[in-house]
């Protein structure tokens, strides 16, 4: 299994475009910075395109603090979808 991982790995790695590939080791230092000293937290979640089901992996956090994170990230995306918009009382 772990072969095949490393396998499986390796090749989509090598697959990305270099935009991709600068995008996935920032995604990667920011989740290890999620272990050891002074480690932050994080939730991935992960969905597709197809299937509308998402799995969620915590990384250094309970599901108490992982509700927490996505609250705060709900909060950001409504902030960047609604910025610049009429207000509300203009969609009438």
């Amino acid at each position: 299994m772990e072969n095949e991982m490393q396998a499986e790995v390796s090749r989509r790695v090598e697959a990305m475009t270099d935009e991709e590939q600068a995008h996935f080791k920032l995604l990667i230092y920011q989740l290890v910075m999620c272990y050891g000293e002074d480690a932050g937290h994080a939730v991935v979640i992960i969905g597709g395109s197809v299937n509308t089901l998402a799995s969620v992996v915590t990384v250094n956090c309970n599901e108490m603090e992982a509700s927490r994170l996505l609250l705060a990230a709900d909060d950001a995306f409504g902030y960047i979808n609604t910025r610049g918009a009429p207000p509300k009382e203009n969609f009438n």
